[in-house]
């Protein structure tokens, strides 16, 4: 009883880390769960999430390929295990995963994976996105560092380069509504955002710019 109810607290600690994109407090909470079941389903693909989220795409990959190898592919492992591929930089790995996702009429974010994958059929589209993934590590760097400035103009830089970098987009959008204070500008930007994934802090930030637009 008592480690179901441990269990329980964890996961809903993580899960809501991982909704506030608390991505490193939400793989603390879920290695904690991993130390008391073991790697159960549900403890290797949110860890694979969260890892993917950290811009860890052969970590995730580990994870993700342990589940198949171990339970079979799933329409939820295959969706990161093609997020993964385009996040490693591996073009045709990347385009191979998202049309066979895509190919799944029941599949989920579809505009996000359809256009990621479009972005792969273009050598030089797909080359320019992945050079933004420079811009984007140099916008945590500046983020950690304190420089807001230049944190937001690399942030604005990777989501020119790639368009589908929905967190790109996030990050720019909280500093152009917290730091700019510009939140007409912020709200564009969320709006693009959650237009390409349906996550929960993309729609309450989107709310909380035009709530004080």
């Amino acid at each position: 009883m008592l480690k179901s109810l441990l269990l329980r607290a964890c996961e809903r600690i993580a899960l809501n880390a991982m909704a506030t994109a608390r991505y490193d407090r939400a793989e603390r909470w879920l290695r904690r769960m991993q130390g008391i079941e073991g790697e159960t389903r549900r403890v290797l693909h949110n860890l694979a999430l969260a890892r993917l989220a950290q811009g860890d795409a052969a970590g995730a990959e580990v994870l993700l390929e342990r589940l198949v190898d171990r339970d079979g592919e799933s329409p939820a492992v295959l969706r990161a295990l093609a997020e993964a591929a385009y996040l490693s930089g591996d073009r045709d790995k990347a385009r191979t995963r998202l049309a066979a996702v895509l190919a799944d009429p029941d599949c989920a974010d579809r505009t996000l994976l359809g256009r990621r994958l479009a972005l792969c059929e273009d050598a030089g589209a797909h080359a320019k996105a992945m050079a933004g993934k420079r811009d984007f590590a140099e916008g945590n760097r500046k983020l950690a560092a304190g420089d807001k400035d230049g944190a937001l103009n690399a942030f604005r830089r990777a989501a020119e380069a790639d368009p589908t970098d929905f967190v790109a987009l996030n990050n720019l959008g909280t500093l152009l509504m917290n730091h700019a204070g510009d939140r007409v500008a912020a709200a564009k930007i969320f709006e693009r955002a959650a237009a390409l994934s349906d996550q929960p802090v993309l729609r309450r930030n989107l709310a909380a710019a035009r709530e004080r637009g």
